[in-house]
């Protein structure tokens, strides 16, 4: 739980007013125009790209290449050694926040590369979730979303809703939490998924298509009808 004028990640919603932004746009064209002369400087300066790979940023872009392969287990390996790096960082101000935004996505990475493994490693990757140095945002969302479907194919549903609530209340405005955490409701009957999906289209008007278009949702009508005329009420 954030505590009070503690820092936290980006959300899904403000990525995606970000991503909109005209800067963004800008930065995304001038990227596109400097990755071709940038890999030929590398490629011929080797010694460049090796201190570059030693960096946060390179050793995420290594395992999003490991991750790439299908080369997990070292991924895994990678990504929880670049995480203790991530936690002993002993700096200030901006480079306090880099080393903050780079532990979520390397936790990401952790755990999709634990998703391939086994149980010890899930387990593993739960455990040190306890070490996150500030809310993560929507990279905590997911991540829990995805603690919630380990423990849903384990057979242990009542963990599986639990890290679904948890997703849910770490990004409000990430539409999938909602819908991971309705199906639970609807699958197990546990409760009334309605609410659950009530509060995703209130978040994400557009999520309503993707909700109709679920088979398990579909075949309960009336549940999509009165999703519906919640929705027209809004």
């Amino acid at each position: 739980m954030k505590k009070p004028g503690e820092r936290e990640m980006p959300s899904h919603l403000g990525m995606e007013q970000a991503g909109q932004t005209r800067t963004v746009r800008a930065a995304k064209r001038f990227a596109d125009l400097i990755s071709p002369p940038l890999r030929w400087i590398l490629k011929r300066l080797p010694w460049i790209d090796a201190r570059l790979g030693n960096t946060p940023g390179g050793r995420l872009g290594t395992i999003y290449s490991l991750l790439e392969k299908k080369q997990f287990a070292e991924a895994f390996r990678m990504s929880r050694d670049a995480l203790a790096r991530c936690e002993t960082t002993d700096r200030r101000g901006f480079w306090k926040e880099m080393a903050e935004l780079f532990w979520w996505q390397l936790f990401e990475c952790y755990a999709r590369s634990a998703t391939e493994l086994g149980e010890e490693e899930r387990q593993e990757v739960v455990a040190r979730l306890a070490r996150a140095p500030v809310p993560g945002g929507v990279c905590e969302a997911r991540c829990l979303d995805t603690f919630s479907r380990w423990r849903w194919k384990a057979g242990d549903p009542a963990a599986a809703i639990d890290f679904a609530r948890r997703a849910v209340a770490a990004d409000a405005t990430w539409p999938d939490g909602y819908i991971t955490l309705a199906w639970y409701g609807l699958s197990t009957g546990s409760f009334d998924p309605l609410p659950t999906l009530r509060d995703v289209v209130r978040a994400s008007p557009e999520s309503l298509a993707e909700i109709r278009a679920n088979p398990d949702f579909a075949r309960v009508p009336g549940l999509l009808a009165a999703l519906g005329e919640s929705a027209r009420g809004h």
